[in-house]
């Protein structure tokens, strides 16, 4: 069970996409603030707290990005209908007839996303692949200056609608993508502070903004350049591949609560990965393990670049649905990469160096 299942769960609740991240922040801050020497944010938004260790050159980043995918206004009809465009990656199909929270000018307005009926469709639109521009956000309004007057051209919102606690300590929501991550960066922080008086390596925890829309990681590429840790690992989630269709041949054998995936590969640091493996191997920790062939497609793709290059890994959690708007997440898995990380930190006695 997860210690701090309500933080979580604020988190899950609070929307934030990519760009306007600032309620979750506020959360995450807030949170930290009681295990942390300090904290800081920078000029785009992330949040970063820190616990001092006796070291003052070993010293790691955890980066779980607390931006969201979601949708922002680009035009409104006369009758007040909102039609937008993608805040991150979206599959069309899954946005029909889902709840939307926009943020509005004076707080969050609610809608629906609509299309037209089949029934007033022609044979040649019911067969046409659907595009973004199809759908539109009808807030209820009855005119162009109406829908204007409560969410303008550029209000950002989220689709979907609230978390959904399943079998087995399993759960449903948007934005597991990666609220968790960030969730997990805050909880090792949390842990350690207990036992701040042994911790060797100083420790970086680090909510990042807008990874979801920038092939730079803009939040997680300043904060690395802005701390320049000894070595970075990047919180994310992984394709859970135990739904029914998915070739395991394709997309490896990953599956829901079996442990933490510890992402081994071309771009990933082999030394920091070992350390972490062994690290689990001596607590008897489950993980999982999965391949990269250059682009793990998280925060940890930035760091070889930043200054002389951050050795780097990428270690989450199986995620059925991504990019959905019902994330489906294991509670034990999650618990399973807070173990990891901490165990790992903890076991650090000495200087570090993760350079290949």
């Amino acid at each position: 069970m997860l210690q701090s299942r309500d933080f979580l769960h604020r988190l899950l609740d609070a929307p934030s996409p990519s760009g306007f991240e600032e309620q979750a922040r506020a959360i995450w801050r807030g949170e930290t603030a009681a295990f942390s020497h300090r904290q800081l944010s920078d000029v785009h938004g992330t949040e970063i707290a820190t616990i001092d260790g006796a070291s003052k050159t070993t010293s790691f980043l955890l980066m779980g990005h607390i931006d969201e995918i979601g949708v922002i206004v680009r035009y409104i009809d006369e009758s007040g209908m909102l039609f937008f465009e993608p805040v991150g990656g979206q599959d069309p199909d899954v946005l029909i007839s889902q709840p939307v929270t926009l943020l509005g000018i004076e707080g969050p307005v609610p809608g629906i996303i609509g299309k037209m009926a089949p029934h007033l469709q022609d044979e040649d639109a019911r067969a046409k692949k659907l595009k973004i521009y199809d759908l539109y956000i009808d807030i209820g309004a009855t005119t162009k200056d109406e829908a204007a007057a409560a969410a303008p051209i550029g209000t950002a919102g989220v689709v979907g609608g609230p978390r959904v606690m399943l079998r087995n300590g399993r759960f449903a929501a948007r934005d597991v993508d990666n609220k968790f991550g960030a969730f997990v960066a805050a909880e090792v922080l949390r842990n350690l502070w207990q036992q701040r008086d042994r911790l060797y390596p100083t420790v970086h925890a680090a909510a990042t903004v807008q990874e979801e829309t920038s092939r730079l990681f803009t939040g997680a590429t300043t904060a690395a350049y802005r701390l320049e840790p000894t070595a970075a690992i990047a919180i994310d989630v992984n394709h859970s591949i135990d739904v029914p269709g998915l070739d395991k041949r394709r997309f490896g054998d990953a599956a829901m609560g079996k442990g933490a995936i510890l992402t081994v590969g071309v771009k990933s640091s082999n030394k920091l990965a070992g350390a972490v493996r062994s690290a689990a191997e001596r607590h008897a920790l489950r993980f999982q393990l999965e391949s990269e062939n250059g682009n793990m497609g998280t925060d940890a793709d930035a760091m070889p670049t930043i200054r002389a290059g951050i050795p780097t890994i990428s270690i989450g959690i199986p995620l059925r649905y991504m990019h959905n708007t019902v994330e489906m997440a294991d509670e034990s898995d999650i618990q399973g990469v807070i173990d990891i990380l901490t165990a790992f930190l903890l076991d650090i006695t000495g200087e570090q160096n993760f350079s290949a």
